[in-house]
């Protein structure tokens, strides 16, 4: 039966973390192995850890260099066929998630990759927005990137670990350079995981990083998009927020959500 790794990285997250792992720990597919990776959390987040404990999970608490520090330490713990990366304020879709995963791999086997659909979720209104695993390896080359809450990678590839001098696009340029070394994919229609963006920054140093991804790996004739998108942030941003708090005044921001795609938790 295939082994799947579930690895969580946390800090202070004693807010959240709990949907995390009672997600994960609930899940009807019996050969998951869990690890927690704590950066040293001083809110409680360990007491909640440890009220699990009983369901196996792995858990060390360190101070780290970051969250891809903190994610190779569990790389170098797995032991699961593929692994996966789960946020400490991300759960899993139900308790079926990885029983129809694996069955998805079983019956479509030999690919590195495969890529689940994410939810997009908005607490305060509890609305959510499918983001469905479409992906091209131009569009990959590209920077479109499938979040890591709907990744599964075979663990052959992830002995090396995230390149740790990226602060934001390590998880990118790990996929990117191994699409392009001829690693293979597969995309599933199977909805994952709540996917947590708010507070996700777009800054410049994110597009900092994936301009010098893309230029190792793919080469400077692949960075329109990147640009385009980096373009649009700075002259377009002052006009976008009037918009959206003109929107937002007129409409409501729950209505404003979902003219944009969003929609209630029972509707997805």
């Amino acid at each position: 039966m295939l082994k799947i790794t579930i690895i969580t990285v946390s800090y202070n997250a004693a807010a959240t973390i709990e949907q995390t792992i009672s997600s994960v720990v609930h899940q009807d597919y019996p050969n998951i192995e869990y690890i927690i990776i704590d950066g040293g959390s001083t809110d409680g987040t360990i007491d909640i850890i440890k009220r699990y404990e009983s369901y196996g999970i792995r858990w060390i608490s360190e101070p780290d260099h970051g969250i891809y520090d903190a994610m190779n330490k569990g790389i170098r713990y797995a032991t699961g066929d593929y692994l996966y990366f789960l946020g400490a304020d991300d759960w899993l879709c139900n308790n079926e998630v990885m029983r129809e995963v694996s069955a998805f791999i079983d019956t479509h086997p030999g690919f590195s990759f495969y890529m689940g659909n994410v939810l997009l979720h908005q607490d305060v209104h509890r609305l959510v927005k499918r983001k469905r695993a479409e992906f091209s390896e131009d569009g990959i080359k590209r920077g479109d990137m499938c979040p890591h809450q709907g990744l599964f990678a075979n663990r052959r590839l992830m002995k090396e670990g995230f390149d740790t001098k990226y602060r934001i696009a390590a998880d990118y340029e790990f996929l990117l350079r191994n699409i392009l070394q001829g690693e293979n994919y597969c995309t599933m229609d199977i909805d994952v995981a709540y996917y947590s963006i708010f507070g996700a920054s777009a800054d410049h140093a994110l597009y900092d990083e994936y301009i010098a991804v893309i230029k190792k790996y793919a080469g400077e004739e692949c960075l329109d998009r990147i640009y385009a998108l980096q373009e649009n942030e700075v002259k377009k941003c002052r006009v976008k927020n009037l918009v959206k708090k003109l929107s937002i005044a007129l409409l409501g921001e729950k209505n404003f959500l979902r003219l944009r795609g969003w929609r209630p938790f029972d509707e997805i």
